[in-house]
C-alpha cells in the first residue's frame, strides 16, 4: 500500500498560487515604478483590486521584502523601498567586486571563446537600440545591458555568486527604475560596452578589468549625480 500524508500535511496549492501571483504583479509594479518609492501600500486596497482575500497580499509583501522592495513598518504600514545614495555607492561597489572577479575567472578559465558566443546577441540587441547617439528603445538597452553582465558573472560557473548576483540586480532595477535615460549619454554607454568586448577578443584582461571599472564607476557617478538633484534619496 502507498504510504499517503496524512491531509493536514498537505499544503493549499491554491493558496500558494494566489501569493505567487500577487507577489509577481506587486514587483513588477515597483520596479516599473508604478508603485512609487516611499509609497505607503494599502494592503485592502491591493487585495480588493486584485479581488483576493489579505492573505495572499501579505504573504506577498513578506516576500518583497525579504528582495528589499519593501519596507514593514510596525504600526505604520508597508512602503516602496526608496533608493539613497549609500544603497547606489553599496549596491555598485559589490557589482564592481564580482564582476573583476568574474573577469579573472573568464580567462583563468579560457572560457573567452564561449563567453563571447553567447553574448553577442545581447550586444548586437544594445545597439539595435540605439540610433544616432539616442536610445530609441531604452528599455530594451538597459534589459540586454543586463543580460550581458550576468552572462559574464554565469561563466564563472559559481552558481552560489550568481544566485547573489540575482539578488543584486533586483536592486539594481528599483534604481534604474529611476535612471531617466537623458541622464546616461548613449554614445559613452556604448562606447563602453565596445571596450569591454574588444579587451576579451583581443585576451586582454588588465583591459577589460579597466572597461569593467570605467563602466560601472560612470554609471555609478551618474545615479549619484541623479540622487543629488533629487535630495539625495529616490
Amino acid at each position: 500500500m502507498d504510504n499517503q500524508l496524512p491531509t493536514s500535511e498537505y499544503p493549499s496549492l491554491n493558496r500558494l498560487d494566489l501569493t505567487e501571483q500577487t507577489y509577481r504583479i506587486l514587483r513588477e509594479w515597483i520596479l516599473k515604478r508604478q508603485i512609487k518609492p516611499g509609497e505607503k501600500i494599502s494592503v485592502e486596497a491591493i487585495a480588493s483590486g486584485l479581488g483576493v482575500s489579505r492573505t495572499p497580499v501579505v504573504n506577498a509583501l513578506k516576500l518583497l521584502e525579504t528582495d528589499g522592495l519593501v519596507e514593514i513598518q510596525p504600526r505604520r504600514g508597508t512602503f516602496a523601498t526608496q533608493v539613497t545614495a549609500r544603497d547606489v555607492m553599496e549596491l555598485f561597489d559589490i557589482r564592481l567586486i564580482i564582476e573583476i572577479y568574474a573577469a579573472e575567472q573568464l580567462f583563468k578559465r579560457g572560457d573567452s571563446a564561449a563567453f563571447l558566443e553567447k553574448a553577442s546577441h545581447h550586444h548586437d540587441q544594445m545597439k539595435a537600440a540605439i540610433a544616432d547617439n539616442e536610445y530609441i528603445d531604452y528599455e530594451a538597452f538597459i534589459s540586454s545591458d543586463r543580460d550581458l553582465h550576468t552572462q559574464l558573472v554565469e561563466e564563472t560557473g559559481n552558481h552560489r555568486l550568481t544566485h547573489i548576483y540575482y539578488d543584486l540586480n533586483i536592486h539594481m532595477q528599483v534604481a534604474r527604475a529611476h535612471y531617466l535615460n537623458t541622464v546616461e549619454n548613449a554614445h559613452q554607454a556604448q562606447k563602453e560596452h565596445e571596450a569591454m568586448i574588444n579587451a576579451i577578443q583581443e585576451s586582454d584582461l588588465e583591459g577589460l578589468k579597466s572597461a569593467l571599472r570605467e563602466h560601472i564607476t560612470n554609471v555609478k557617478t551618474r545615479f549619484l549625480g541623479l540622487l543629488e538633484e533629487h535630495g539625495g534619496m529616490l
